[in-house]
């Protein structure tokens, strides 16, 4: 372990002696990579989705076009691509201390260039490397498989993750020995073929002869390989443990315990930001650097300084001085974030925020009543929340109940399928017990029964279920709803873009969304009129972009208060959450705020730091 840990901080003083170089380099490339590969990659990820024949996937459509001949190459291609964007900048970088080594100039746009003509080897060893991967995955896949099957395969998945049984726990173990296994081979893997890149690139040879050559160079040394990784490994865990407690310091030395002025607060909590996002940057850099000095100490101490064509050199060209020195970048660079947070601080209350963010509550106040009953429906309406989401699905008599899961042992501790029974076994099942002893009494409703509830008080959502076993699903809920006399008081989504589809033929004037986890694509050219995202994924510029495109954007499930007031920043239409009170009482005390206080709530949702507002 000490050795390991010297022989990563031993590459501090070559980092320290040429950093100007490097970091350049870096810039350059980080620049290059924003500005072009960025760009296209998302270009690409688009192309390959047309392939499918929608302008967007998400979550189980992407499994299934992955699944098929078009959407496997898709992949291939696609992580190729990704790969060739991490392996540029350690290539940079290697390429940089190679020549700062032999006491080469190393010229920016002489580098770059140099990757450029190299750029179709390095794409070909991209995908060499994943095949490889992906084949010696295969059996550790197989085996979680087996394990999902043998062991959570019985009844549906939310009744393990609820209720937890010994069968979870057993499964779980497995999966993290089956997972332990697969990151050791890889880590075997790669250990051979560390030295793929630098061959590449400097012996001037083929993706499969620098994979070949590394791997003999490797063997019976493989040890002191991984033993260098986990030095690198370890340095650059405790520097990004230094830098987070660094900058909860700052944060904490800034920003007062107690709010004062609000603009004093605004520049703290503005240079805190500044001050965070600069520290991630250099961790980030001094670990790729760091990364990049090992693999080259390594390349030269396994004796493969030999294999480097000593035409490298005039391939990457003569050194031209920087037009400005580093005192200037400086200079500059701190320039420039003093005009910013002028530009912010002048431009604070001519911000103009979004429309009112609608609360939508999650299968009824499902935190204070058990989901998708009418005594958490009954709990929505109460809250003061515009919408209640539910889930439908068809019982074996066609009619349509109000449940999430396929079976009723998470909710009832009876393995009954919903697909199987009819209403009337359903009813005889009590759903409330397992949240609290008081529900006792809670049945499963049918759509008409919580229709009936809600009719006139709140708005329905209604998600509609697929679990392979549906005949009318979509027409029933249209006849149900159209009968209940609420057409202009429902809205429709589903997982399944195809069911939503159905849903918009069969009522055109019907607002009908896709709820999403992941995607691919374009979400915005999908054939829907609203989006109901993971709320990690709704980011400011998807929203925005959203709008743009014409549709609306829900953000699901959010329940506390930094996250509630988060989703409303970013200007979603409805946040779909367990605690509809807490939101509907949050964004009322919201919409009190001037343009100064949102900026301060926006920058102390960073921090985790809500409280400094509501001291104001």
């Amino acid at each position: 372990m000490n050795a390991s840990w010297n022989s990563t901080s031993g590459l501090l003083g070559p980092l320290k002696a040429n950093w100007r170089p490097f970091l350049v380099i870096h810039l350059a490339v980080s620049f290059f990579v924003l500005v072009v590969l960025t760009p296209l990659s998302a270009i690409l990820v688009r192309m390959l989705v047309l392939l499918s024949g929608d302008p967007a996937l998400s979550d189980q459509d992407i499994l299934l076009f992955v699944l098929s001949p078009s959407g496997f190459l898709a992949l291939l291609v696609l992580v190729a691509v990704l790969s060739f964007i991490v392996f540029l900048e350690y290539a940079a970088l290697v390429t940089a201390a190679w020549l700062v080594e032999k006491d080469r100039p190393a010229p920016v746009g002489g580098i770059l260039m140099f990757l450029a003509a190299n750029a179709p080897r390095v794409f070909g060893l991209a995908i060499w490397i994943f095949l490889r991967v992906l084949l010696f995955s295969l059996p550790f896949l197989a085996m979680l498989v087996g394990i999902y099957l043998a062991l959570l395969g019985e009844f549906d998945i939310n009744y393990y993750l609820a209720a937890k049984p010994g069968e979870w726990y057993t499964a779980l173990g497995l999966a993290v020995v089956v997972l332990a296994g697969w990151a050791a081979m890889v880590l075997y893997l790669m250990s051979g073929w560390i030295f793929s890149l630098p061959l590449l690139l400097l012996g001037d040879v083929g993706p499969k002869p620098a994979i070949a050559t590394s791997v003999e160079a490797c063997q019976g040394r493989r040890i002191d390989i991984l033993r260098a990784v986990l030095g690198w490994v370890l340095f650059s865990l405790a520097l990004l443990l230094a830098g987070s407690l660094l900058t909860a310091l700052v944060s904490w030395l800034l920003m007062p315990s107690q709010a004062g002025s609000l603009n004093h607060l605004l520049v703290s909590l503005s240079l805190a930001s500044l001050f965070s996002l600069l520290l991630s940057f250099l961790a980030t850099f001094i670990i790729t650097a760091l990364m990049a000095l090992l693999i080259l100490k390594l390349f030269q101490a396994f004796g493969l300084s030999r294999m480097v064509d000593s035409g490298v050199y005039a391939r990457i060209g003569s050194a031209r001085k920087p037009p400005i020195g580093g005192k200037a970048v400086g200079i500059i660079s701190l320039a420039a974030a003093f005009v910013a947070l002028v530009v912010v601080l002048g431009s604070v209350n001519q911000l103009r925020f979004e429309a009112e963010t609608e609360v939508m509550a999650h299968r009824g106040a499902s935190a204070a009543a058990p989901e998708n009953t009418l005594a958490a429906i009954s709990g929505a309406i109460e809250s003061g929340a515009q919408w209640v989401e539910i889930d439908v699905q068809e019982a074996a008599d066609g009619d349509i109940v109000v449940i999430h899961d396929s079976d009723l042992k998470k909710v009832g501790g009876v393995p009954m399928v919903v697909a199987d029974s009819a209403v009337r076994e359903l009813k005889w099942v009590d759903v409330g017990s397992w949240f609290d002893l008081s529900f006792n009494q809670e049945r499963i409703p049918t759509l008409r029964e919580v229709l009936d509830l809600c009719k006139d008080r709140i708005g329905v959502n209604i998600e509609l279920k697929y679990y392979g076993s549906e005949t009318r699903l979509e027409q029933s809920v249209a006849e149900i709803v159209d009968a209940a006399g609420m057409t202009d008081q429902v809205m429709a989504m589903s997982l399944s873009l195809p069911g939503a589809r159905k849903m918009k033929s069969l009522r055109p004037d019907w607002k009908v969304g896709l709820l999403s986890s992941v995607s691919l694509g374009d979400l915005g050219k999908l054939d829907v009129d609203f989006l109901a995202l993971n709320a990690r994924v709704a980011t400011r510029p998807l929203v925005r972009r959203l709008h743009a495109q014409g549709k609306q954007v829900f953000a699901w499930t959010v329940n506390d208060a930094v996250g509630i007031s988060a989703m409303a920043g970013r200007g979603v239409d409805a946040i779909i959450t367990d605690e509809p009170a807490l939101a509907v009482n949050l964004l009322e005390h919201r919409r009190l705020l001037d343009p100064h206080e949102r900026m301060i709530l926006a920058l102390a949702e960073l921090f985790d730091r809500p409280s400094l507002l509501a001291e104001q």
